[in-house]
């Protein structure tokens, strides 16, 4: 089990920080995204979120909080 957060970005196009689409682990947070812990998002889940390509961080729209049919989490919000 690992802890991962939700976290805000800079977005320089709008000049502001915007929540992230994905989730990461504190030190992925700080160290390759450059983002800005939401504390009170902290939610453990099972390791093998964490995308191969981008360690630490989850695909986008990742949400731990909704459950699939087979127990699993589900990765993408409903339509």
């Amino acid at each position: 089990m690992v802890t991962v957060y939700r976290f805000r970005v800079y977005d320089s196009a709008a000049d502001e920080f915007r929540p992230s689409r994905r989730w990461g682990t504190r030190e992925a947070i700080e160290d390759i995204a450059h983002g800005e812990v939401i504390e009170e998002s902290a939610t453990e889940v099972d390791e093998s979120v964490s995308r191969p390509d981008i360690p630490g961080l989850t695909s986008r729209e990742f949400n731990p909080n909704r459950a699939t049919g087979d127990g699993g989490f589900q990765t993408r919000m409903p339509e």
